[in-house]
């Protein structure tokens, strides 16, 4: 049973492990746009761009066929087109810590997915599970890990702000106390954690 358990873990690992995706796509610097061909890592399996890894570089291949590797702190943003989305990576000042601690840039890719006077983005990050022990065999089953992603709001050029879960209500009123309509819809739980794409676009429209 346990070399089935085995075998079957591997082969999940095997499906789900990133190959690489040529796409035709953009760099965009401060003075200059260059046109490249960029290598996205992708899930073997489902064919889902592997966003986590190009939060903090993304490999491309120049004019002349050299690969070469960008990070958050040489652009302003990164754009290709996958599966008819056009994805947008922007750089940011990486002011909420995430991603890997080893990391050395100040900035990160994030993934926009609104952006106007209140920017709205998805961080993507890897959380694993604990094994468990089977007291009857007395052996530990070792644990998965998972994407999950997360948004990130931010204001004009300001910090990053991450809502999280218990304190979301008491984090966003404070947020947008420069907004007495949008913190009373969050306060009276009009809107609620599930609805900040549509808190987002509420204060773009409505909030000077």
């Amino acid at each position: 049973m346990l070399k089935i358990g085995l075998i079957f873990s591997m082969t999940i690992f095997a499906f789900l492990k990133a190959e690489a995706t040529k796409i035709k796509g953009q760099i965009i610097y401060d003075r200059d746009t260059v046109e490249v061909l960029m290598n996205i890592p992708t899930t073997l399996l489902t064919q889902e761009v592997k966003f986590e890894k190009i939060q903090q570089k993304i490999k491309y291949f120049d004019s002349e066929g050299n690969k070469k590797t960008v990070r958050p702190d040489d652009a302003k943003e990164i754009r290709f087109l996958y599966q008819s989305e056009e994805v947008r990576m922007v750089s940011v000042r990486n002011t909420l810590g995430l991603g890997n601690i080893f990391n050395s840039n100040e900035n990160i890719f994030l993934k926009i997915e609104i952006d106007d006077r209140l920017k709205l983005f998805r961080y993507y990050q890897t959380q694993r599970s604990s094994g468990m022990y089977n007291a009857n065999t007395g052996m530990t089953t070792g644990g998965f890990s998972y994407s999950v992603e997360n948004y990130v709001l931010q204001k004009g050029n300001g910090q990053l702000t991450r809502p999280v879960g218990l304190s979301f209500k008491k984090d966003m009123i404070k947020f947008f106390n420069d907004c007495p309509k949008l913190s009373r819809k969050i306060e009276e739980k009009e809107f609620r954690k599930r609805d900040i794409e549509a808190i987002v676009l509420f204060y773009n429209e409505n909030c000077n």
